[in-house]
């Protein structure tokens, strides 16, 4: 065999072994990079998607409450302005006739000029009391001959109705306040929500007052936001739906329900209700209809409940949009593929003809050419460096370089948008490594932001250098405990940044192991301090910073359990500050709430172990709940009760002693004999009224 041959068949069988390896290493490269932007492609879509439709129900829910606002805030000027206007005429009738006609006389023809009142627009009525208990107008019935004692009247609530109208017209000169009862003009004994305003009435010593049922004036206008709320669309065929907690629908496939019926999905309806439990609002996803369709497509939904009207409110958006933009980018890429198979063989077959046309030559060539370009091809593959054709003869190898240098360029891109996404997470998201030991390793840009560190003082510490001294040790070991088990940790940790301010952060630790050994933590966290300051106010009576009445009424039941569950014993103290309505008459507003702070402050001090809870009830009357025993807890009521008289804040009004002074009722129990919640406060307040029979500044215990 000539050399010749055997040089232009080894050249030929190497270009085309090269060029083969060539493109499929391109080919290969593409589909890779395909693949990844496919993965990309769909994420950010449905992220960008969810983005959408929660902002789309967040400005419809907080629509729903603006509307709520305006609406309270309109009915509470109407009233006032009724009850003022009833007041003056009222006052008028007084002064036109109290030197000509008799008391009785004047009392009737008030009450009858403001019983034959009427408003054609609403169903608003007025009412008269006096501040003894004496209903003069009630339920729309004059009542000055009968003498109808509603002193004791109570809602469904328990609240006394006619006892804290009065209380606000003797303190307040006037003021709302929303209680239950039922509706004159209906034939059901069933009790409404009700919104009233009450004024004094002096010359009498009476309270004149008007309420509207709330069920009433929020009727008109959900039906205006309901329409409203059917017309909305976004991003085509796209709509807002809405739905009762109790399965009705409101708003139904892009339609007002004038009629509410029973939603036709009980499965459909269960994942939203489930969703919307989260009090953020929840994603899920299904199947469902588009607009005047019947085929079903996958949707992915957003859903929030709005407590006051317990509606759920949502939104969803069709994911077919991004399969079929997949599905028209893998036609592209298929049809490259082809077109470079093509190319491929179009080369072979030049090559081909170029080898039996210049022998020897083309084989020095061909030979210089694959040695370059295999050169250039490993300095670009380890610099991303392009390969430079002007140093190529044939045009095959300068297609194959160019070929290569997209290649080259596709993955030099994928690197910058994967350095991208790495710089905003790098910003965005609280990130720290630790070795095994909890030093840390590398934290992100936004960990140190939150932290007031620099890069440099964090590595190399512990995150004792954030830890907020509040925080017990107990906390810190049972994460240990968990993570050095090789579980998952996950909750919430108050820290401390470097200036000393106080933030919250969603943490999940989760342990490392290389070659199944143990080398360190990651911790990815979330900025929650806002959460929880919201959660504080939601939760905190603002002027004494203790817990507040809505905190009470579930925290008794949360400790009730605990006690049963746990066999502890469960007391709970009542008390009140002594003659303390002398004491704001005689020393004023101010100084009461700044006596109330002091007292605040003593509890606040003695309920420090983690079973201790200090509540505010309302005006001076306070609350504790603890797990001590009947004998401790005495000691322990007596120990307050002393510090808040060694108080030394002079009370001149009070019968008992020259400083303030407090009464305290207690009831303690064992795990087993605890009652209900509501007995055990019932029990509380009668010791406490026992303690005040006793003399005052006394304990009383059950």
């Amino acid at each position: 065999m000539q050399l010749s041959n055997f040089i232009r068949r080894v050249i030929f069988s190497t270009a085309f072994i090269s060029t083969f390896l060539v493109f499929s290493i391109s080919i290969i490269f593409q589909y890779i990079n395909f693949e990844n932007d496919k993965i990309h492609i769909r994420e950010e879509f449905t992220q960008l998607k969810k983005d959408q439709i929660k902002r789309e129900v967040l400005s419809v829910y907080n629509l729903i409450e603006q509307k709520e606002e305006l609406l309270i805030k309109s009915e509470k000027e109407k009233l006032k302005e009724r009850v003022g206007q009833a007041n003056n005429l009222a006052m008028a009738i007084y002064n036109e006739n109290k030197n000509t006609k008799s008391e009785d006389e004047i009392k009737l023809l008030i009450a009858k000029a403001i019983n034959n009142i009427n408003y054609e627009t609403d169903k608003t009525y007025f009412f008269i009391n006096s501040n003894k208990g004496q209903a003069i107008i009630f339920n729309k019935k004059i009542e000055l001959d009968s003498y109808k004692d509603v002193w004791n009247l109570k809602d469904e609530n328990n609240n006394l109705m006619v006892q804290s109208q009065s209380k606000i017209a003797l303190e307040n000169k006037e003021g709302f306040l929303i209680n239950t009862f039922v509706k004159p003009d209906s034939k059901d004994t069933k009790q409404y929500s009700k919104i009233s305003f009450v004024e004094l009435f002096e010359p009498y010593d009476w309270h004149i007052g008007m309420g509207e049922y709330l069920d009433d004036i929020r009727a008109h206008a959900q039906d205006e936001l309901l329409d409203f709320i059917s017309t909305v669309r976004f991003s085509g065929d796209n709509y807002i739906f809405v739905n009762t907690v109790d399965s009705e629908i409101l708003v139904f496939d892009g339609k007002r329900i004038v009629i509410p019926s029973t939603h036709p999905s009980k499965n459909l309806f269960h994942q939203q209700l489930v969703a919307a439990q989260n009090p953020d609002g929840g994603f899920f996803s299904y199947k469902f209809k588009k607009i005047n369709t019947i085929k079903e497509f996958d949707k992915l939904s957003f859903v929030k409940k709005y407590e006051k009207y317990n509606w759920i409110v949502g939104c969803g958006v069709y994911l077919d949009e991004v399969e079929n933009e997949l599905i028209r980018k893998e036609a592209i890429f298929k049809e490259t593929i082809i077109q470079q198979l093509i190319y491929m063989l179009i080369m072979f077959i030049l090559i081909s003809i170029g080898l039996y046309l210049t022998s020897r030559k083309i084989s020095q060539f061909i030979d210089i050419n694959i040695n370059y370009l295999i050169s250039s091809f490993e300095k670009a593959s380890k610099e991303n460096k392009k390969i430079d054709t002007k140093n190529l003869t044939y045009k095959e190898f300068i297609s194959l370089a160019n070929d290569l240098n997209i290649s080259l360029e596709n993955k030099n891109e994928t690197e910058k948008k994967l350095q991208d996404h790495i710089h905003i997470i790098n910003e965005n998201v609280i990130i720290s490594s630790t070795n095994k030991e909890g030093l840390i390793l590398d934290v992100s840009e936004a960990f140190c932001e939150i932290s007031g560190y620099s890069k440099e003082e964090l590595i190399g510490k512990s995150h004792k250098i954030v830890r907020h001294p509040d925080t017990s040790n107990k906390f810190y070991q049972e994460m240990w405990e968990k993570l050095l088990s090789g579980n998952i940790w996950k909750g919430e940790i108050r820290n401390k940044n470097k200036k000393g301010v106080d933030y919250w952060v969603y943490a999940i630790i989760k342990p490392i192991f290389e070659n199944e050994e143990f080398i360190g933590f990651t911790a990815i966290r979330t900025n929650i301090t806002n959460k929880k300051y919201i959660e504080h106010l939601s939760i905190t009576d603002e002027l004494t910073q203790l817990y507040n009445r809505r905190f009470f009424n579930s925290k008794i039941i949360e400790e009730i359990n605990r006690a049963k569950r746990e066999n502890n014993h469960f007391s709970f103290l009542i008390m009140d500050i002594d003659y303390f309505k002398q004491y704001n008459d005689t020393y004023g507003h101010q100084q009461g709430d700044l006596a109330l702070e002091k007292v605040a402050n003593i509890l606040k001090e003695r309920t420090n172990r983690a079973s201790d809870f200090a509540f505010r009830l309302g005006g001076e009357e306070f609350g504790i709940i603890t797990a001590l025993d009947k004998i401790k807890v005495v000691e322990f009521a007596n120990l307050i009760k002393n510090e808040i008289e060694n108080l030394q804040i002079e009370h001149k009004a009070s019968k008992i002693s020259k400083y303030l002074t407090i009464s305290i009722g207690i009831v303690s129990k064992e795990n087993k004999d605890i009652p209900s919640s509501d007995e055990l406060y019932k029990q509380a307040d009668d010791c406490l009224y026992e303690a005040k029979n006793l003399g005052r500044n006394s304990i009383f215990i059950l």
